[in-house]
């Protein structure tokens, strides 16, 4: 089995809201129609917000943007992914994938999930309803693998799978988007689902099946050897670097792998305990070393 080791930095666990709302200046949409931070409950189509990348505090070592979607404010936290053999010129909509979200203030929620290549996310404001999250990541699933299954170098629209996560209520509403590589701004914008994809200059396909692995904790001997089949992972095995001997993973769910260059993924949202340890969750890049 080749063995892969991590090459990115893992990227910061999100999912956490601060009690006092941060100051910000929006940033302004593509439309250009203002800096109203006024709710909207409608879904936005066809449009992208910047993402501005802000100050870092003392002792960061990672970059946080900030952006306002549908009235909300966002926190994106890392420094985000793109296949770049498919897009190796900068131009609105390239899919960028691994980063990380939060959002500032109570009675808003943020879910998301990294498929197809790309980030995907579902933001929902007021009543936070316990089992949207849920609903957005079975449609996820449903999309990756729709997508790897296609016969058709077009993958299918998304549209179909998120319309019963989409709630609009007196109490809340939710609205989707994904992340996106830009030509203004920071270059990094949150967009609505049907922005336009530009046509790759390549498209690296993502192997129905094959090995690869990542190291937990990173600099650590632990590393983590993985079955993909259609891009979703279907096994994993422990293996001590130091001792070359192999140790038993007690479960793992979820996991995702999208290809951002030849031999080279990204890892998400994996949930492993391995035997005598604690779970963790991995989202980050390995790299063919042999």
């Amino acid at each position: 089995m080749k063995k892969q080791l991590l090459w990115g930095v893992l990227l910061l666990l999100a999912g956490f809201s601060s009690c006092q709302k941060d100051s910000f200046k929006p940033v302004n949409d593509e439309s250009a129609k203002g800096k109203s931070t006024k709710v909207n409950t409608g879904q936005p189509t066809y449009t992208y917000a910047d993402l501005a990348l802000q100050p870092r505090q003392p002792g960061e070592t990672f970059d946080t943007y900030k952006g306002v979607w549908s009235g909300a404010e966002v926190k994106v936290i890392g420094t985000p992914v793109w296949n770049q053999a498919a897009y190796p010129t900068l131009v609105n909509g390239v899919p960028a994938l691994g980063a990380s979200y939060g959002v500032y203030s109570n009675g808003t929620q943020i879910t998301t999930s990294t498929v197809a290549g790309q980030d995907f996310f579902a933001l929902t404001i007021g009543l936070i309803d316990l089992q949207g999250g849920q609903k957005f990541r079975d449609a996820m699933k449903a999309y990756q693998v729709a997508t790897y299954n296609s016969n058709s170098s077009t993958p299918p629209s998304i549209d179909s799978f998120l319309a019963g996560v989409l709630t609009n209520s007196p109490d809340s509403y939710t609205v989707t988007g994904k992340l996106i590589r830009v030509t203004t701004g920071s270059h990094w914008a949150l967009a609505s689902i049907n922005y336009p994809t530009p046509t790759p200059v390549a498209i690296p396909t993502l192997p129905a099946h094959f090995e690869t692995a990542f190291v937990y904790p990173a600099g650590s001997p632990y590393e983590y050897d993985i079955i993909v089949d259609n891009g979703a992972v279907t096994s994993v095995k422990g293996y001590n670097r130091t001792t070359f001997a192999n140790f038993n993973v007690t479960s793992f769910s979820g996991g995702f792998v999208s290809i951002i260059a030849a031999s080279s993924y990204y890892i998400s949202d994996i949930t492993v305990t391995p035997q005598g340890g604690s779970t963790f969750v991995f989202n980050g890049k390995s790299t063919d070393l042999e």
